[in-house]
């Protein structure tokens, strides 16, 4: 099918232009403002943006006073915990006399979990087949695990606290410093 093929359009539109005549009074006509008010009716769907903007600066100001009193009732709560109380391991009973009691402890064989403490009545060393271990200076208490196989120690592994080792003759050091 090719162009010449198609019908061409029939005539009924006018070949020249024509002036579009005002549309006829109605009853109505005396009820159309002349000069309407100013309004927001040229804002469409900003108008009702608009028209929200307090309540929306409103809801804003109670989040940020709700995101600061969170902060600093946290702020709050956690400086509260930040002393803890001085922690006694063990009580002696009264009229006890600690300083007869020794403060040395002696692992020769085996897996131990084993604790230091300056306070009396708690161990301030121990010794092992080829080292001693002492708390280090500043440190109150502490933790580790030791592992000793044939009168020599293999393993020493600091669970808390800090601890300095004293190496006996031909022993290697097991702690890093």
């Amino acid at each position: 099918m090719t162009r010449d093929d198609l019908e061409t359009p029939s005539s009924d539109v006018p070949s020249e232009w024509r002036p579009v005549e005002a549309p006829p009074t109605s009853v109505r006509d005396d009820e159309l403002m002349r000069d309407p008010p100013a309004g927001e009716h040229h804002l469409g769907r900003f108008a009702g943006y608009t028209a929200a903007r307090r309540v929306r600066r409103v809801l804003l100001a109670c989040l940020a006073c709700l995101a600061v009193g969170t902060v600093f009732a946290w702020y709050q709560w956690a400086r509260r915990g930040q002393q803890p109380a001085t922690l006694r391991q063990f009580e002696l009973p009264a009229g006890t006399d600690a300083s007869e009691r020794p403060r040395v402890f002696t692992w020769s064989e085996g897996k131990a979990r084993l604790g230091l403490s300056r306070e009396p009545p708690g161990v301030d060393t121990v010794e092992l087949p080829d080292r001693t271990l002492k708390l280090k200076d500043g440190s109150d208490m502490a933790q580790f695990k030791v592992v000793v196989e044939n009168g020599k120690t293999t393993a020493i592994e600091p669970v808390s606290g800090e601890i300095v080792e004293v190496l006996h003759p031909g022993a290697a050091a097991l702690l890093k410093p």
